[in-house]
């Protein structure tokens, strides 16, 4: 089964504030990309408990893909994705690297997408673009929200017919348990019900604004 690691990233790994450039040349962006060409499934507890390795090797040979597009890799994030699969009708798992970018401009960001996504036999990769909160270009919004538990999430996506059908799923950093959500601006309230059901506190969400992008290949 092909990877669905798009529909969540809707979700994105620890989050990084943009970064800048003194050059001014330099647009912060994610990435959202796996190796993987099959995903998880079962009980929560069961299925979260098959999430293994750190992805290193796809880490290095990913840097140099996108490198050759003539974007710039920051950094990169481990994280788990949790996403409503419709084929399957249930919830599924995959490990995953959010890649945090430099780039000139979003053409750029779609070719280091359309690159990765053949690389690495994937169908779709979701990209994020940092822009100023009510900037035209500016859609949706990248939330993280500490302290999270895998299993739990899962359950509250499965509970919640709204947020499977516009979020589609979300990501836990693996490190400090941090999720992430990518979510269409008008998709705020939804957002906010699922933090909540899964155990998040609202209050303690970082919102960060721009573009996002579902690149296929």
């Amino acid at each position: 089964m092909r990877s669905m690691l798009v529909w969540l990233m809707v979700c994105f790994g620890s989050v990084f504030a943009p970064a800048s450039s003194a050059a001014g040349s330099c647009q912060p962006a994610e990435l959202f990309a796996t190796d993987n060409t099959w995903v998880i499934t079962g009980s929560d507890a069961k299925a979260t408990g098959q999430l293994h390795g750190d992805l290193e090797p796809f880490e290095r040979q990913a840097v140099v893909t996108i490198a050759q597009t003539g974007a710039e890799v920051r950094g990169s994030t481990l994280v788990d994705g949790v996403f409503w699969s419709a084929t399957l009708q249930q919830i599924a798992y995959e490990r995953a690297r959010q890649f945090h970018l430099c780039v000139v401009d979003e053409p750029t960001l779609h070719t280091a997408a359309e690159a990765m996504n053949r690389q690495f036999h994937q169908e779709t990769a979701l990209t994020f673009e940092y822009l100023p909160q009510g900037a035209p270009r500016a859609d949706a919004m990248l939330i993280a929200v500490p302290g999270i538990d895998l299993a739990r999430f899962g359950d509250a996506l499965t509970a919640d017919s709204a947020a499977r059908q516009r979020l589609l799923g979300g990501s836990i950093t693996t490190a400090d348990r941090t999720l992430l959500l990518v979510a269409a601006n008008r998709d705020l309230d939804i957002a906010r019900h699922l933090v909540e059901q899964a155990g998040g506190s609202w209050t303690a969400a970082t919102i960060n604004y721009g573009r996002r992008e579902l690149v296929q290949t």
